[in-house]
């Protein structure tokens, strides 16, 4: 693999050999900021997520590893693993990180509610809200944490376990189509076929460009000669 300061800094050898000198200064540019990205702490974070961005997932792995050695660990490092190795098919890995970052963000709830008790009882009024503000800004257990966690469940045959996820975002969204389309496929997975066909309905009104998705979909495969999937997709 070619590592982007390396590329930079053959490109800028070779516009100074055809007497390019502007451009090869450009590309000087890019190497020296390159350098100084790595001297920032969450350079490996940010490495690892340029990886995500052209499929590079192993690569990206490794960054973050390299993330989690040296830097504290945290919500973001944790729930980033958990999407590379899902991406690699290591599903049991990747639950293990989606946990772990959930355990982290309560972890770290905790501390700071507990922190604003604390200077609130010896009257630091401003330090208290500083702790309000972080709990604030903390980066919450929402739709795409649940959504990626469903989906490794799905994919370790934990079927009620991926419907748990997938119902807890549809408590703040009863309609979103996308996940009312996983929703059935866990349904299906635990055996629940009524249930299974009733949210295909639902979903497939709300957005009925899914039913071409479902009927090419394998996982519906054993329904596929029933009634009710039939007249749900039109065929």
């Amino acid at each position: 693999v070619v590592e982007p300061k390396e590329h930079w800094s053959v490109k800028a050898e070779e516009f100074k050999k055809e007497r390019k000198f502007e451009e090869a200064v450009k590309m000087l540019d890019k190497v020296h900021e390159l350098e100084k990205e790595e001297k920032e702490d969450n350079f490996w974070y940010k490495k690892a997520i340029q990886y995500c961005d052209i499929g590079e997932y192993e690569q990206a792995k490794d960054a973050l590893n390299q993330d989690l050695k040296i830097n504290q660990k945290n919500f973001e490092t944790f729930f980033l693993m958990g999407k590379i190795l899902y991406k690699l098919k290591k599903y049991e890995e990747s639950l293990e990180c989606y946990n772990k970052a959930s355990e982290v963000h309560t972890s770290q709830h905790l501390r700071n509610t507990l922190k604003i008790d604390q200077m609130k009882n010896v009257g630091k009024f401003e330090e208290a809200v500083k702790y309000s503000d972080m709990i604030y800004q903390e980066k919450q257990l929402g739709t795409e944490y649940w959504h990626q966690k469903g989906m490794v469940f799905f994919k370790l045959k934990k079927f009620n376990e991926a419907s748990s996820c997938f119902e807890i975002i549809l408590e703040q969204n009863q309609d979103d189509p996308k996940i009312l389309y996983e929703l059935a496929k866990s349904e299906l997975g635990a055996g629940n076929k009524q249930k299974t066909f009733e949210i295909l309905e639902k979903a497939c009104i709300i957005e009925p460009r899914i039913i071409e998705k479902l009927r090419i979909d394998k996982d519906f495969e054993p329904i596929a000669e029933e009634k009710q999937f039939r007249v749900i997709t039109g065929l």
